[in-house]
């Protein structure tokens, strides 16, 4: 236990008792941001008491601490940004929201592993009755590729344990004799292996715009232990049937004497997740959380939240009218991951903005945060990469478009790294310019044809407004 005093030195006579004790001096909004991240390790503290409180604190006592790499919390000033600049920010935001592009949103910005802008905008729903705040979590959709499947399948390569040229079928034996079976691991990563995008897996599993029986049941009985929603099972089956159907799934024409070119897969996902799983020998969410999101701290960033949150903390996403018949609140909007009860390989992931931004900081360090490696070589960098010629991609990693007209500000640099998702989100890495940009929005409440946060490409401008606000080194 560390007693953190935030008063008069002379107030130590007072915690004599105390085996780790802090002076903060003051109780202001300063001290009380400053002290906490001494206490975590985000800040050195190199004090000396200036005045003899007691026999035993006398005036220059004191311990230096060190710093361990976390992510810090300041002023845009003191990592050369300019606060004014920033501010612009507001503006594109209260836009979105104006313009009913999404109903609320938060905007994070790291630079040089200090945060300097973390706000949220808006509320969970149109009607403005809860407004959102720093603590509210999202659905981060298609981020769950990087958040999770990926970090998983760098892990297995940091330990050598596969191989990115191999072919499938040399972690997965059960797709020999399958057209996957030859497919191989670098391309299906990037997204050229000619996977299809996607199947609308859900469509088979209802009739007559009803939930088939056999799929599901309405309480959590027997077979039936995978929440799709409230009150909507699916079978603990239905993994197996919608690998069954990712396996079976015809691949798209090859071109002539050519080789595939690129074409963004969902289905390269439930692959990866497979391969993870098989090589661990543990189910990801499980492996995940113990050897990253709980030793980084992410307490929201997770599958399956309502395990651990309230509903109220989450905003809602899509009023589902075609598939689950109700307002998706709490559990994952993508269908497929929801089918297997939240866990998917391509969706499923919930976070705030902050829990993200940590591991995006962890992933643009290379695996070192915080006092621990939780990457051993370069995996990061190396998965970050541009693959192709022809394509942005990296291995799972999206980049800046090779034209500039791609997902990410103009301005980036080429080492930029990072993923958006369908639900209204964003996160980019930009290890040159030590730079972290996190946006999260609900943009498919109440309908996911909603389509104005693309059209008013504000994700795009807010990133803008982040590099320009970058003040020039003389």
């Amino acid at each position: 236990m560390v007693v953190a005093v935030l008063g008069n030195a002379y107030s130590l006579q007072y915690f004599e008792g105390s085996n780790w004790l802090l002076c903060g001096y003051e109780d202001n909004p300063i001290s009380q941001s400053l002290v906490p991240q001494v206490i975590f390790g985000a800040r050195t503290a190199k004090g000396k008491l200036p005045v003899s409180a007691t026999k035993k604190y006398t005036a220059g006592t004191g311990l230096p601490t060190a710093s361990l790499g976390r992510l810090k919390y300041g002023v845009p000033e003191s990592v050369g940004m300019d606060s004014e600049v920033l501010k612009q920010i507001d503006n594109i935001a209260l836009e979105a929201i104006a313009y009913a592009a999404t109903p609320g949103c938060q905007v994070l910005v790291v630079k040089d592993g200090t945060v300097v802008f973390n706000k949220a905008y808006g509320h969970y729903t149109y009607e403005a009755v809860k407004p959102v705040t720093n603590n509210t979590i999202y659905d981060i959709a298609s981020i769950t590729k990087v958040a999770a499947t990926l970090q998983a399948i760098m892990f297995l390569k940091d330990r050598g344990k596969i191989n990115l040229d191999a072919k499938l079928a040399t972690y997965l034996p059960e797709l020999k004799g399958t057209n996957k079976a030859n497919l191989v691991m670098r391309d299906i990563l990037s997204h050229q292996a000619g996977l299809r995008p996607g199947i609308t897996t859900w469509q088979k599993t209802i009739d007559n715009k009803k939930l088939k029986d056999t799929y599901y049941a309405s309480t959590q009985k027997g077979s039936y232990d995978n929440q799709v929603i409230p009150g909507v099972y699916s079978i603990n089956s239905m993994e197996d049937s919608l690998w069954t159907w990712t396996v079976k799934s015809a691949l798209r024409d090859k071109p002539k004497g050519g080789s595939y070119d690129y074409a963004y897969s969902d289905l390269g996902f439930y692959i990866m997740k497979r391969v993870a799983e098989t090589m661990l020998n543990q189910p990801i969410e499980e492996f995940l959380d113990q050897n990253f999101y709980a030793p980084l701290g992410l307490s929201t960033l997770t599958y399956t939240p309502l395990i651990k949150h309230p509903r109220e903390r989450l905003v809602p996403t899509e009023d589902d009218n075609y598939f689950r018949k109700n307002l998706i609140w709490g559990t994952v909007h993508d269908q497929g991951a929801a089918m297997m009860g939240g866990v998917g390989g391509h969706a499923g992931l919930f976070s705030n903005a902050n829990d993200l931004a940590v591991l995006m900081q962890m992933n643009m360090n290379n695996g070192n945060y915080g006092g621990h490696r939780y990457f051993t070589t370069d995996v990061v960098s190396e998965f970050a990469k541009q693959q192709f010629k022809d394509s942005r991609r990296g291995l799972g990693w999206d980049k800046p478009a090779i034209d500039g007209n791609g997902p990410t500000s103009s301005m980036a640099s080429n080492a930029t790294f990072g993923h958006t998702g369908f639900t209204g989100t964003a996160a980019w890495a930009d290890p040159e310019n030590k730079l972290i940009y996190i946006f999260l929005s609900n943009r498919v409440y109440p309908d996911a044809g909603n389509t104005k946060l693309v059209k008013y490409n504000i994700r795009t401008r807010i990133h803008d407004v982040v590099y320009k606000a970058m003040v020039p080194k003389t």
